[in-house]
């Protein structure tokens, strides 16, 4: 099964203190080669250090500090059980390009991580951390948000080639920052109020019959001048039944999450809405595709060669057909300047929508990120021409194959008559399925929004 959720490390070092160690503790089994290799090892550590960070949707630079004084010893009643003690601290300082900014920082004792041998060169780790994880304060000095208590949790470590394996964490005292995104929490202090535009619009809310997010930039006006609209088609990973609860899962990435957290520039002027996929019951049914090379585009042929048929896993062509005429019927939004994107399991279905209704588009400009387009298209690529195109893929993604965006732009880029403004690729070297962070915030420098805004139909 795919995934269009990212497998993230540690966002926004909301829990550094916890993630410096799992470093350390690697570190510490790699360079011992055995147990009896690291009795009385005791050393103190402080490093500075500085990076432009964009989780946020936006870019903050990050001033900090850390420092680690670790001990580590032997269980002598259990040959080969390492024990390791950390006291640590760090403290940076976040500042946004217009100078408003916060401090993060945390302080704690991580003790009696034991390096229990499974095995070969397999070892279970346990360990257990107390202090504060997490402590957030405004440029002022404030406290925002604080973490405290105790935190424990297991994983394996392969020291034969570092393969990490979470096995599961406990928590006592109080954790607020342990489960919210910290992006979320410190909008108030350098991010926008886009939040407060932002209206989930489960099943039965509205006359569509899928749920959606909605946002409604400022500049709206219900009856003024009609604004621009983007359509935002979901990943794998934020399908959801359409209800209340389940309608979150779109604001775990892409531009809903960007949006939620006070990432999105509110003088911005699109209207924006985000539209859940549903995989009716009981399920798409993946197993022709188990052990396949790329298998998310191993299931998107799959899905295409069934017609799109419910149960589908994406998006379908038509709920983009029908979604974008209903926006046009109770939105005051300009029919001339719509756009649609899509990531992952919505990109495919925007390469879908694009194939089957390209002889009436309702779309000035698209963007498919790391989707697949040759199901649809192959081999005729010059159809695509009918609208703009930007894709984008990762170099390395596993999971979509690249050839999906970089073969219908390659071969839609030799048509006649299309220029190379309406045929875009980017390939995010060293990047594996995502681009979609990257190409929504612009941190590698590409400007979507100020090219789909370039066109409109005549």
């Amino acid at each position: 099964m795919m995934s269009a959720r990212r497998t993230r490390t540690i966002r926004t070092r909301r829990l550094r203190g916890l993630a410096c160690l799992v470093a350390v503790v690697s570190a510490l089994t790699w360079g011992a080669g055995s147990a009896s290799a690291t009795i009385g090892d005791r050393f103190k550590s402080t490093n500075p250090y500085e990076y432009v960070n964009w989780d946020c949707g936006y870019p903050m630079t990050v001033v900090g500090v850390e420092s680690h004084l670790v001990i580590v010893r032997i269980d002598k009643s259990l040959d080969g059980n390492v024990f390791f003690t950390d006291n640590y601290q760090f403290k940076e300082t976040w500042t946004g390009s217009d100078g408003r900014s916060f401090v993060l920082s945390a302080n704690g004792i991580a003790k009696d991580i034991t390096a229990k041998s499974l095995g070969g060169t397999l070892y279970e780790f346990t360990f257990h951390n107390s202090g504060q994880p997490a402590v957030v304060t405004d440029s002022s000095g404030k406290i925002v948000s604080r973490d405290r208590g105790n935190l424990s949790f297991q994983y394996t470590i392969d020291i034969a080639d570092g393969t990490f394996n979470f096995l599961g964490f406990k928590l006592g005292g109080p954790h607020p920052l342990f489960f919210v995104d910290l992006c979320q929490e410190v909008a108030p202090l350098v991010g926008t109020d886009s939040a407060r535009y932002l209206t989930p619009r489960p099943i039965g809310s509205t006359a569509f019959p899928m749920g959606f997010d909605e946002y409604l930039p400022p500049s709206y006006s219900a009856s003024g001048a009609a604004s621009p609209l983007l359509v935002a088609l979901n990943g794998y990973g934020e399908n959801g039944d359409g209800t209340p609860g389940g309608i979150q899962n779109l604001l775990n990435t892409g531009i809903p999450r960007f949006i939620n957290i006070g990432g999105w520039p509110t003088d911005r002027t699109l209207v924006v809405l985000a539209l859940q996929h549903v995989e009716a019951a009981p399920g798409f049914d993946f197993s022709p595709c188990d052990g396949q090379p790329w298998g998310g585009s191993c299931n998107m042929q799959l899905q295409h060669d069934r017609n799109n048929a419910s149960p589908a896993f994406c998006t379908t062509p038509d709920e983009v057909h029908d979604f974008i005429g209903y926006a046009v019927a109770h939105y005051n939004v300009d029919p001339a300047r719509i756009y649609v994107t899509g990531l992952s399991c919505g990109a495919y279905g925007l390469w879908e929508y694009l194939a089957k209704y390209h002889a009436s588009l309702q779309v000035a400009a698209a963007i498919p990120i790391a989707g697949d387009g040759r199901p649809a298209w192959a081999p005729d690529y010059c159809g695509l021409s009918a609208v703009p195109l930007w894709a984008f893929a990762g170099e390395l993604d596993d999971v979509v194959n690249p050839q999906g965006s970089i073969e219908p732009m390659t071969n839609l880029a030799a048509c006649p008559g299309v220029t190379p403004d309406r045929a875009k690729l980017t390939i995010y070297p060293g990047l594996g399925h995502d681009g979609w962070d990257q190409a929504y915030s612009g941190s590698l420098g590409d400007d979507i929004y100020s090219w789909m805004l370039g066109f409109s139909k005549p």
